[in-house]
């Protein structure tokens, strides 16, 4: 059902479902954890894919355009982080200081802040982030 979709969204724009950007799919959906341009490389470098870094930048700026994957700025790290947007719900995520390691927390603790918000400045909030950081069970 996914690829279908972005098959779909790709024929739209005139593109195609090139081996590169499958592979680039398939690395983000088994994945648990944002990954950076450089990471996503890495791995599929690992898993023998013949690509270069280029075209992970060209592949996942192609997918984020098209809504599949979100570009995330997190921890201030100075380097963009992707993960598969699609079948996810909002979720936020937190960083071991030591380790880097990265987790999704699957929960919003926000919406009733964000009702607040709302009422008091008359805005309509679209998109928030929260970010945690601390010490992961490995490096406590």
């Amino acid at each position: 059902m996914l690829e279908t979709a972005i098959r779909k969204g790709l024929r739209e724009t005139g593109r195609r479902m090139t081996r590169t950007r499958k592979a680039v799919l398939a690395l983000l959906e088994r994945t648990h954890e944002p990954l950076s341009a450089s990471e996503i490389f890495a791995q599929l470098q690992q898993a023998q894919v013949a690509i270069d870094l280029v075209t992970v930048y060209r592949t996942v700026n192609v997918l984020k355009e098209l809504g599949l994957v979100l570009q995330l700025d997190l921890f201030q790290e100075g380097q963009s982080r992707y993960e598969l947007k699609e079948g996810r719900k909002h979720h936020h995520h937190i960083r071991c200081q030591i380790c880097g390691r990265i987790v999704d927390l699957l929960l919003c603790p926000l919406k009733k802040l964000t009702k607040l918000i709302e009422e008091r400045t008359q805005f309509v909030v679209d998109d928030h982030t929260l970010e945690f950081t601390g010490f992961c069970p490995k490096c406590q």
